[in-house]
């Protein structure tokens, strides 16, 4: 009996404590829920702060983005605010993030890109400042030398007499005779130098690079030059300007005096082909080019209108990206003069050319071998010939207005 009453005391001791056991748990739950609600309370608060704070911040680097554009710091936050703004967002919702508001990237924008390289395609050729075309050396042909002189045959003279060509008189003598000269010209040395480091001297592309420039650039250019307006000295070839005779409207070969109503360029340059080929006795010689400043051709032909203002003139044609008057090809050089034109056969004349141009690499120039440079030195030697007897296939008008004048109609 006493057991029996034991064992229910003790249940419901047991049951008591069970009691007071879910009691005390709810409490300690509520204690806590109590906790968390106050946690989230403090925790929306101050994301309400930092929210406002961030906000607050926005405004001043706004105002600070107009007055120091180029603040790289300041440029920095406001990229990143940017980029976090949902996160920032997400945070004020109560999500868990972790808002960083300067990144560590170097760059992050395209405009604060320093360094060449870092983004972009690179294009490996080299941007040239503009120079101008060699136009006149492939005018003419090329006669290989294979010495430093040049000898030809003139005939000096010539006289014919067809006087008893059937007469068989016993006696007779013929007044048909010449006399030839031999004429003998030099080459002339051109040459031009660049200077390279010899620490790169061991760089094929870098040196081919430098010796095509000197070559076919830096040389050309002068000889292109020279053959349009050398001297005919020991230092600089003949040249076009050199053989050519002055144009003259009174030539008895074509008087063109006065004789050309409203006479234009066209007519100046067609005239100065007509008086060649009158000169070479309507056989020997045919205009072909004529050489002239670009300027004088947009204005005296380009631009050109009739008394009613419409263009002209029928006479001027493009062919394959060639430009002709009549059949006289138009070739522009920067190395005419305004005002000034040249007409020419150029079948007449020849570029004398011994064994093309040259290259050699010294150390030994003046203080190379101190400062380590190297010396390249390309050569060329050429002539531009012009036999005695075709000088009359070249001329050229040294005042083109006043010739148009001279040849223009009262």
């Amino acid at each position: 009996m006493f057991i029996k009453k034991s064992v229910e005391e003790v249940a419901l001791l047991s049951e008591e404590a069970f009691k007071l056991y879910q009691v005390e748990k709810e409490a300690d739950e509520a204690i806590k829920s109590a906790k968390l609600v106050s946690d989230i309370e403090a925790v929306s608060k101050k994301n309400t702060e930092l929210e406002a704070a961030l906000k607050a911040q926005g405004v001043e680097i706004a105002k600070a983005k107009n007055v120091v554009k180029d603040d790289v710091k300041k440029s920095l936050i406001t990229k990143s605010i940017e980029e976090k703004g949902e996160e920032v967002k997400a945070f004020s919702r109560g999500a868990a993030a972790n808002v960083e508001l300067i990144s560590n990237k170097a760059i992050t924008d395209y405009s604060n890109l320093t360094q060449t390289g870092q983004l972009d395609q690179v294009d490996n050729t080299l941007s040239k400042i503009a120079h101008k075309a060699p136009v006149l050396l492939p005018l003419f042909k090329r006669k290989a030398m294979i010495t430093e002189t040049y000898s030809y045959r003139d005939q000096t003279s010539k006289v014919t007499d067809a006087q008893g060509v059937a007469k068989c008189a016993v006696g007779f003598t013929s007044l048909t005779k010449e006399e030839v000269g031999m004429v003998r010209v030099n080459d002339v040395l051109y040459k031009d130098t660049m200077d390279i480091c010899l620490d790169y001297a061991s760089d094929y592309s870098f040196v081919e690079s430098e010796s095509r420039e000197l070559i076919n650039e830096s040389l050309v250019f002068k000889l292109d030059t020279d053959i349009l307006l050398g001297t005919n000295t020991s230092t600089s070839m003949n040249s076009i300007n050199v053989v050519s005779s002055e144009f003259s409207d009174a030539n008895v070969a074509c008087v063109l005096t006065a004789s050309i109503k409203l006479a234009n360029y066209s007519d100046l340059i067609l005239g100065m082909a007509t008086q060649i080929f009158e000169l070479g006795k309507q056989n020997s010689w045919k205009a072909n080019v004529a050489v002239v400043n670009n300027c004088d051709y947009f204005k005296f032909v380009q631009s050109a209108k009739d008394t009613q203002g419409r263009y002209l003139d029928p006479r001027v044609s493009t062919v394959g990206g060639a430009t002709y008057i009549g059949d006289i090809l138009i070739v522009p050089s920067t190395d005419v003069v305004q005002n000034t034109v040249y007409v020419m056969d150029s079948s007449k004349g020849t570029i004398l050319d011994r064994r093309s141009a040259s290259l050699s690499l010294s150390t030994e120039n003046g203080t190379n071998f101190v400062d380590g440079f190297g010396t390249l030195l390309a050569t060329a030697r050429v002539q531009f010939l012009v036999k005695n007897n075709d000088a009359n296939a070249f001329m050229k008008c040294s005042d083109v207005a006043a010739g148009i004048n001279s040849i223009t109609a009262a």
